[in-house]
């Protein structure tokens, strides 16, 4: 508990840094000319994954004559239920492809998709991960802002996460790692009553004795945000703001590179990861964009994971199928080691 309390302050201390680090880093301008909309990748999906699993390319025609183009991938464990999804934990971080690659190496599966998770710092996840029911990080507990009159107060964010349940199922909510009970994940009915946007904050850390909250114990599950989708409704904006991530630098109304996990009113899980930043062309997406991308895949509850130039998906070949931005006009693609991982994998 005291080792991580210790954490927890380490990690409120940096956690502008880390955002603006592993979220929005630097935004360079690689000038690329931008697909005939006449051309756009069709939705077929990739050959090569098991029954229960496919992953297509999309090409998302925005505003501005822009366009975003990603990957997104859909698991059916119901129709399949060899396919797992796995929360992973990187005591020292490490790349996507080297993560996928060492994922068998371990015995848990054949791995065929792997993407980045949440948010991280130095080496240090910022966010909650659970393995196998074990807590292995826990979501930052702290950060600062301005209030209204300018002053820097100690915030408390409430921030949303995805699990599996024990039955399989999977549920989106917003937790807070409680100091009343050993830093355990409580869930929320909602973001509880920050609003980064007017300034206005609670003045106490949520306990266990808080109104609606209850002990959150998922199988696997990741932690992010914001919110972005809640039964079939864009919230992207509302819980930016509710989350207080806008001083956080994740660019949440800007056009940017994105990860997000959610799924469908059967119970299909959905990962999305989008390029931006011009790489191959794509402008990236804002969160509400994001948002409403996913719902046209049929996700009815979905979060935001990190993005920049952390957000990569490795195919089942174990190679990047997007170009994260930090590749530039690189002919090799750039991956950065990050602290937490999905793999969707398949037992034998």
């Amino acid at each position: 508990m005291k080792k991580l309390k210790l954490l927890c302050c380490m990690a409120a201390a940096a956690l502008c840094a880390a955002a603006l680090y592993a979220c929005n880093d630097d935004l360079r301008k690689v000038e690329y000319t931008f697909p005939d909309p006449d051309a756009e990748t069709p939705d077929e999906p990739i050959s090569g994954y098991p029954d229960g699993m496919s992953v297509v390319e999309f090409t998302h025609e925005l505003s501005g004559d822009k366009q975003c183009i990603g990957f997104v991938a859909i698991v059916d464990v119901k129709k399949n239920p060899k396919l797992k999804f796995n929360a992973v934990h990187l005591p020292s971080p490490k790349k996507p492809t080297v993560i996928h690659g060492e994922f068998s190496a371990k015995g848990k599966g054949t791995p065929y998709i792997t993407t980045n998770a949440g948010y991280w710092w130095s080496g240090n996840s910022l966010s909650l991960l659970i393995t196998d029911g074990e807590v292995k990080s826990i979501e930052n507990q702290t950060v600062t802002r301005k209030d209204a009159s300018g002053g820097d107060v100690t915030v408390y964010p409430v921030r949303s996460s995805f699990g599996m349940l024990s039955d399989g199922s999977f549920e989106t909510t917003w937790i807070y790692c409680v100091l009343n009970d050993n830093n355990k994940p409580y869930s929320f009915p909602s973001a509880l009553d920050n609003d980064e946007q007017t300034k206005t904050y609670m003045s106490a850390p949520p306990t266990s004795a808080t109104a609606g909250a209850q002990l959150w114990t998922p199988r696997e599950a990741v932690g992010g945000g914001p919110m972005l989708v809640k039964e079939g409704r864009n919230v992207a904006v509302e819980n930016y703001w509710k989350e207080v991530f806008d001083g956080g630098g994740i660019g949440g109304t800007s056009r940017q590179p994105r990860t997000a996990i959610g799924a469908t009113q059967d119970g299909k899980l959905v990962l999305l990861v989008c390029d931006g930043r011009n790489m191959r062309g794509s402008a990236g997406f804002t969160l509400s964009e994001l948002a409403d991308k996913l719902i046209s895949y049929g996700v009815v509850n979905a979060i935001n994971l990190d993005g920049g130039g952390s957000s990569t998906i490795v195919g089942k070949e174990g190679a990047v199928l997007n170009r994260p931005c930090d590749t530039g006009e690189a002919g090799t693609i750039a991956e950065r080691s990050i602290s937490t991982a999905i793999v969707i994998s398949a037992t034998e």
